[in-house]
């Protein structure tokens, strides 16, 4: 019996197996994590089914009895009147904010993959003198606070009209996230074995041939790592979206919902809540991807 059950201990990295004491400490080190993690999550998923009155009484139970879908049918229809932001119409925003958060993150995905794939394949498999200072300088880019560069966009967007547009943010976005999909694509590219791509050479296929024939297809779970990282980032930006846009998308809007006097907190966690199902099924799709190409080399 202790023999089988040794089979499923876990090991060390070396194969040696843990201690028994060392794997409890382990799970239960998880286990807080995710409670940590979890709980708000849950505290606003349960805001978002309960009424006002069960949000405001002191006997909050975190599995209430009597629960409700009004909260969503009133941010959904817009009809949010009664809680002092009927008059700011935020309500009936939010779907047309969640496309407007959509299209800014596809459009980005699309951009950022293109020209982070081809910039990522050229710094793995082609390296020229001062790369290592470029790779460098393309990781530094992401330390920069957002404050310090938000001055010359607004001036600049104002002068050719972007302001309140999603070409603002699309452009002022890839600042940020071109760096993060260029070093996650090109880590992943370091990993693929060359010997393919000389097989293809001596078969006669050229450079641009290699890279979108074979390369790309095989590079297709880093790809999709990049581009769910890319998404979820600008999905949630906050900042930016709220110095150029007039709540056009999604993060300034619910801080919308704060700017009155009196708002129905049940209001906001439903229109929370919804805002969170696109970016959260994304990754639920995807998680195999982002975490195979974010360990890449860990092994090695």
């Amino acid at each position: 019996m202790m023999a089988t059950l040794r089979k499923f201990l876990p090991r060390h990295a070396g194969g040696r197996r843990r201690r028994p004491l060392q794997t409890v400490v382990i799970y239960l080190c998880v286990l807080v994590f995710a409670v940590w993690i979890l709980l708000p999550v849950w505290y606003l998923v349960v805001s978002s089914l309960i009424t006002p009155q069960q949000l405001g009484s002191r006997s909050f139970s975190f599995l209430p009895s009597g629960m409700t879908l009004a909260n969503f049918r009133s941010v959904l229809t817009g009809d949010t009147g009664g809680a002092g932001i009927g008059s700011t119409d935020i309500g009936s925003r939010l779907l047309p904010a969640i496309g407007q958060s959509f299209l800014v993150s596809s459009i980005l995905v699309v951009l950022n993959l293109v020209i982070a794939g081809a910039a990522a394949y050229a710094l793995s498999r082609y390296p020229f003198a001062g790369s290592r200072k470029f790779e460098l300088a393309v990781i530094a880019t992401r330390v920069v606070p957002a404050i310090a560069i938000i001055g010359p966009f607004f001036v600049a967007f104002r002068v050719i009209g972007a302001l309140n547009t999603p070409w603002a943010l699309v452009i002022s976005y890839n600042v940020f996230t071109l760096p993060l999909a260029i070093m996650i694509l090109k880590n992943y590219f370091d990993q693929l074995p060359r010997e393919i791509e000389e097989a293809a050479k001596i078969d006669g296929a050229g450079r641009i041939q290699t890279f979108t024939i074979i390369i790309l297809p095989i590079a297709k779970p880093g790809l999709v790592a990049a581009g769910v990282l890319i998404f979820l980032e600008a999905w949630s930006e906050f900042f930016y979206a709220l110095v150029l846009t007039n709540q056009l998308t999604v993060p300034p809007l619910l801080a919308g919902f704060q700017s009155v006097q009196q708002f129905n907190w049940n209001a906001l966690a439903a229109a929370t809540v919804i805002s969170m199902i696109p970016p959260v099924l994304l990754v639920m799709i995807f998680q195999r991807n982002v975490v195979g190409s974010l360990t890449a080399g860990v092994g090695k």
